[in-house]
């Protein structure tokens, strides 16, 4: 992996080893209009506290409308909808649940 190329499954290891500054430090490298790194800015304004999880699940929300498999957008959805409910914030998973698996 090259500092100058990052990909988003290095970040998405950097934030599940709770790394956030070396991840933020990669996402830096990133086009900010790179949608390959939609999921992992979400997730780290989540861990590193700067998104509430109200406001991520509406990214996701936002993400999983055009794609409804967009890769980890899913799982951080219900981990954000997960927070909100521990931090008694209104969550939007109550009106607008993903979108339904496909089988």
């Amino acid at each position: 992996m090259s500092a100058s190329a990052p990909t988003p499954e290095a970040v998405d290891e950097l934030l599940e080893a709770s790394e956030l500054e070396r991840a933020r430090e990669l996402l830096a490298g990133a086009a900010p209009n790179d949608e390959r790194f939609a999921v992992v800015r979400v997730k780290l304004g989540l861990f590193d506290g700067s998104l509430p999880a109200g406001a991520a699940q509406q990214a996701l929300i936002k993400l999983m409308r055009r794609d409804p498999e967009w890769p980890g957008a899913k799982e951080l959805y219900q981990l954000a909808s997960s927070q909100a409910y521990r931090g008694r914030e209104s969550s939007a998973s109550h009106s607008h649940p993903p979108p339904p698996e496909r089988k």
